[in-house]
C-alpha cells in the first residue's frame, strides 16, 4: 500500500493531468469534460491527505490545509451553489474511479465506431486497474530498496504510480484497438471472399 506521501502526489499529479484533459488543452480532440469533475475530487483529496501529515508536524505552514478547508466549508454554508458544488466535488473525490469509467462510457457513446471504441475503452479501463493492482501491492517495497533519500522515496513512488496508471492504460488501449481493427479486417475479407464465391452460382441461376 502506498504511504500517504506518495497519496498525495498521485492525486496531485492525477488531479493536474485530469483538469488539462477536462479542459480540452490535453487530447482536445476527445470527450473528457467529465474529467474536470475528477481533478476536483483528486485535489480534495490531495488537500485532505496533506492536512493529515502536516497538522502534527512542526512546519511553519502546518495549518495551511486546514485553512483552505475550512474556507471552504464557511463558503459553502453560506452560499447554495457553493453548498451544492461542495457535495458534487465530495461526491467526486470518493468515486473518482466511477467517474472515470463515465468518462470512457462517454467517450464509446460519441464515437463513430461505438464497437471498437467500446473494446478500446474497455482495455484502457482493464489496464489502469490491473496495473495500479500490482503497483498498490508491490510498487513501495521497491522503492524502498532504491539508494534514494528516504524524504524523496514518497515523491518517486508517486511518479512511478502515476506513470505506470498511464502507461498500463495506453498500452492495452492501443492493442485492444489493434486487435478490433484486425478482427474487423479479417471479417471483411472473410466476407469478400464468400461473396465471390457466390457470384458464379449467381450468374448461372440467372442463366
Amino acid at each position: 500500500m502506498s504511504t500517504v506521501g506518495a497519496q498525495i502526489v498521485q492525486s496531485a499529479l492525477f488531479g493536474t493531468r485530469n483538469s488539462l484533459l477536462g479542459t480540452g488543452i490535453m487530447a482536445p480532440e476527445q470527450n473528457n469534460q467529465v474529467r474536470t469533475l475528477v481533478a476536483f475530487g483528486q485535489a480534495k483529496n490531495a488537500l485532505t491527505k496533506l492536512n493529515s501529515v502536516l497538522s502534527n508536524s512542526s512546519t511553519p505552514i502546518k495549518n495551511a490545509p486546514q485553512k483552505v478547508i475550512d474556507l471552504c466549508n464557511r463558503v459553502s454554508e453560506n452560499s447554495k451553489v457553493f453548498g451544492k458544488l461542495e457535495k458534487v466535488v465530495d461526491f467526486a473525490s470518493k468515486n473518482v474511479n466511477n467517474l472515470i469509467c463515465v468518462s470512457s462510457g462517454i467517450k464509446v457513446l460519441t464515437a463513430k465506431d461505438k464497437e471498437s471504441e467500446f473494446w478500446a475503452q474497455t482495455g484502457n479501463i482493464a489496464g489502469m486497474f490491473a496495473v495500479e493492482g500490482w503497483m498498490k501491492k508491490n510498487l513501495a517495497k521497491y522503492v524502498d530498496k532504491l539508494p534514494i533519500n528516504s524524504k524523496m522515496k514518497p515523491v518517486i513512488e508517486g511518479i512511478l504510480f502515476v506513470m505506470g496508471s498511464i502507461t498500463g492504460s495506453t498500452i492495452c488501449y492501443n492493442i485492444a484497438k489493434k486487435i478490433v481493427a484486425k478482427t474487423k479486417k479479417t471479417n471483411e475479407e472473410y466476407k469478400a471472399q464468400e461473396a465471390q464465391k457466390a457470384m458464379p452460382r449467381n450468374i448461372a441461376v440467372k442463366a
